[in-house]
């Protein structure tokens, strides 16, 4: 999951380094697949809170949370990728 997120991250950072639309496009079919990827692992992660009756369990949900929302965060900025950029 980490290694996902991390992968989101470094896309949306090229995308923000892309120039000209012409870049952007030519990055578009990575993007897609690492997006599409990313949303893949978020859907099949578990939805419950798991064993919360003791301090281990707590701690574990709580660890998945925040890689959850990490990811969550990182899916957000490529969507935001796609917008259209308004002219400078």
């Amino acid at each position: 999951m980490d290694s996902q997120t991390d992968a989101m991250k470094a896309m949306h950072e090229k995308m923000m380094a892309a120039k000209t639309p012409e870049e952007k496009s030519a990055l578009m079919s990575e993007h897609m697949k690492t997006m599409g990827a990313g949303m893949s692992m978020m859907k099949d992660m578990p939805k419950g809170m798991g064993d919360m009756k003791s301090a281990k369990g707590m701690a574990e949900c709580h660890a998945m949370m925040e890689k959850r929302m990490a990811m969550m965060g990182a899916a957000m900025d490529m969507m935001s990728d796609r917008l259209p950029q308004p002219a400078k």
